[in-house]
């Protein structure tokens, strides 16, 4: 039996298909699976229910949509450095939306009109994540990437993984197994559900309806890493936040080391100057008082003294009143005893006159009675020698 070597089997491929005819300016019809252009190059794969095919084409200058269905011109080629069959399209022409491509807009449609996507109901992503919960396959490059980022910006982050197939029959329910897990999960801030790009079918699994609606219903900040840039599924709608990429997601739950350090420097400098200006207002509202509080006992003071001074004023006038009343008073009592005195009478020529020191009257007065008599300035001794009635 011959040996072949690699180069040899994929030349005899190559002579086969070139040399084969009806392989040759063929027209055919199907939907874009995937579509990219770069360098004007254009790479798509068309898919049918069954089966998919790698396209290229060259000097491509129209851009296209996955889900499109399109009818390509062109031959079909096999390189055989890259051991691949690849129809190569001279032309490409859109003929509608595929069936896969419908059922993404119709499930949309659904989910935005029952308000799944509204921005309300997102949840904050924290500016600064402690730890992390991944769900991805374990096995592919996108947990790698995922870390090797994380790391590099925060190497204290904590990472956890959830061991999910992104791809096939038991992706959706291992998926959502995950999302449920870490919402649980108390030592984790934010959630990342990711893989790498793919067809329209490979990401199937991530425009599920239940899936949807348990990320809606999630505790936990959910951020959509599926696909590449211009991959979009309903995961990335309803999720908290959408990273273009895997590697985008890890940028944005992880924190730069000096970025940290700019923000603690940020808050101290706030902090300092909060209680520098705390410090001079209450000083300044101390200074008022103490001013207050002065001005406020003068007025006291003075209200006092303006007090005191009017009452004195009052007892002064009292006092003056009830002494003149009361000289007048004595006055008068002194005018009265003036005239009551016995001398006064005694000054006016009265004489006062006894006998035995009694009073004289006409019954007791006879002639040859001794009398005591006693003028304002003198006493005088008398003899009655003659008594005659009025």
């Amino acid at each position: 039996m011959k040996v072949y070597t690699v180069s040899q089997i994929n030349k005899i491929i190559k002579n086969l298909i070139d040399n084969e005819v009806i392989l040759e300016d063929i027209l055919i019809t199907g939907e874009l699976s995937s579509f990219s252009i770069s360098r004007n190059i254009a790479y798509f794969t068309l898919k049918d229910n069954d089966n998919l095919l790698n396209c290229i084409q060259f000097q491509a200058h129209s851009e296209f949509q996955i889900g499109d269905s399109v009818q390509c011109r062109g031959n079909v080629k096999y390189y055989p450095k890259g051991g691949k069959l690849t129809f190569t399209a001279l032309s490409i022409e859109k003929c509608g939306q595929g069936e896969l491509y419908q059922q993404f807009l119709k499930m949309k449609q659904k989910l935005q009109d029952e308000g799944l996507f509204d921005e309300s109901h997102k949840i904050p992503i924290p500016k600064f994540i402690n730890s992390v919960g991944v769900v991805t396959s374990k096995t592919g490059a996108v947990l790698q990437d995922i870390k090797n980022i994380a790391f590099r910006r925060n190497p204290n982050l904590k990472i956890y993984v959830y061991d999910a197939q992104v791809q096939g029959n038991l992706a959706v329910r291992q998926v959502i197994e995950g999302i449920t897990y870490f919402d649980n999960y108390s030592d984790v801030d934010a959630i990342i559900v990711a893989r790498g790009g793919g067809s329209i079918e490979d990401l199937m699994p991530f425009n599920d309806e239940e899936l949807a609606r348990i990320a809606y219903i999630c505790n936990k900040p959910i951020i959509s890493a599926v696909g590449h840039e211009t991959d979009f599924t309903i995961l990335d709608f309803v999720s908290d936040l959408r990273a273009p990429t895997p590697s985008a997601a890890a940028e944005l739950v992880t924190f730069d080391n000096s970025e940290m350090i700019r923000y603690i420097k940020d808050l101290q400098s706030n902090l300092f100057s909060i209680l520098n200006n705390k410090i001079i207002e209450l000083d300044t509202s101390i200074q008022y008082n103490i001013l207050d509080i002065e001005h406020k006992l003068n007025e006291s003071v003075n209200e006092e003294i303006l007090y005191i001074s009017d009452k004195l004023q009052n007892i002064e006038r009292i006092l003056d009143k009830n002494v003149d009343t009361t000289i007048y008073r004595v006055n008068i009592l002194l005018n009265t005893l003036d005239k009551l005195n016995p001398t006064r009478l005694l000054r006016s020529g009265y004489a006062h006159i006894t006998k035995d020191g009694q009073l004289i009257n006409s019954l007791n007065v006879k002639v040859g009675d001794e009398l005591n008599i006693q003028t304002n300035d003198m006493k005088l001794k008398a003899s009655v020698t003659k008594k005659e009635k009025l």
